[in-house]
């Protein structure tokens, strides 16, 4: 029997919150307290993952409605497979990167342990002599399958772990900065290095013009030319062009960029990278 390892210690070193489960409320989506949501670097809607300690991640989008910011997009699927009841008390860990951790609690006060469904192999023979051979390389295949997926997942969640806590250094450097432009700093998420996209903070859209569809990007005595546009009422992402800036510049999930505008007539940002240790 293999011991399910539990997550990292984040209750002593991440942002966390709590929130009781009340299915009129929370059925379909849950609020994130606004206290909170200083904690999130990025532009709304975004796609999180929230993790739970059996080492089960789902995708969950953060949205904004009224003002107010959400788990919603995947939500329902995260109560339905931890099987949220009345008064159960969910706390929250953010681990930096759009990255959720979760222990749940019944009523009894005690954390609930969600099993984990086994993958069920199909083993059903309608002429046994035929095709015995066929089901039992069917069901190997399956197994392995099953287990390649568990490996994936455990990788995934400690390289998650990994990031966090050295993600947290190349934060505490890119804070120190100070310019006498107007300047932002994003987190490299999954979605910014891997999607070809990313989102400029609101703080910063006071800069931005109606007409504007392209920005220079200056970073180590070089530049790359990038599309702007504005995506829906209130986003504004860099595009085409992106994905290369990413790739030359070697930007990995965790990584800081900061990004100063020292060109406002022409749009010209130059962008300080800060590492996140491998």
């Amino acid at each position: 029997m293999v011991k399910r390892r539990k997550i990292p210690d984040f209750s002593e070193s991440c942002p966390q919150f709590f929130k009781v489960y009340l299915p009129n409320q929370s059925a379909h989506r849950l609020q994130i307290p606004p206290s909170f949501v200083k904690y999130i670097n990025g532009v709304f809607p975004f796609e999180s993952t929230i993790t739970s300690p059996e080492k089960r991640s789902w995708h969950v989008e953060l949205k904004e409605v009224d003002g107010h910011v959400y788990f919603q997009e995947g939500w329902q699927q995260f109560v339905h497979v931890n099987s949220l009841e009345f008064g159960d008390f969910l706390v929250f860990y953010y681990g930096g990167n759009a990255e959720f951790y979760v222990n749940i609690y019944g009523k009894n006060g005690c954390r609930k342990e969600v099993s984990v469904p086994s993958r069920e192999i199909d083993r059903e023979i309608t002429h046994p002599r035929d095709n015995q051979t066929v089901e039992r390389r069917k069901s190997k295949r399956l197994a392995q399958r099953s287990n390649d997926e568990e490996i994936a997942k455990k990788k995934l969640c400690l390289r998650f772990s990994m990031a966090t806590q050295e993600g947290n250094r190349a934060r505490k450097e890119a804070s120190k900065v100070v310019s006498k432009f107007p300047f932002f700093e994003v987190v490299m998420n999954p979605s910014y290095v891997d999607r070809g996209y990313m989102n400029i903070p609101s703080s910063f859209h006071r800069y931005m013009e109606k007409d504007r569809h392209g920005v220079t990007l200056v970073a180590s005595n070089r530049s790359w030319p990038v599309k702007l546009i504005k995506y829906g009422l209130h986003i504004w992402r860099f595009i085409c062009g992106w994905t290369t800036f990413c790739r030359e510049n070697k930007l990995k999930v965790g990584d800081v960029c900061v990004f100063e505008l020292i060109g406002k007539n022409d749009f010209v940002l130059k962008v300080s990278v800060f590492r996140c240790p491998n």
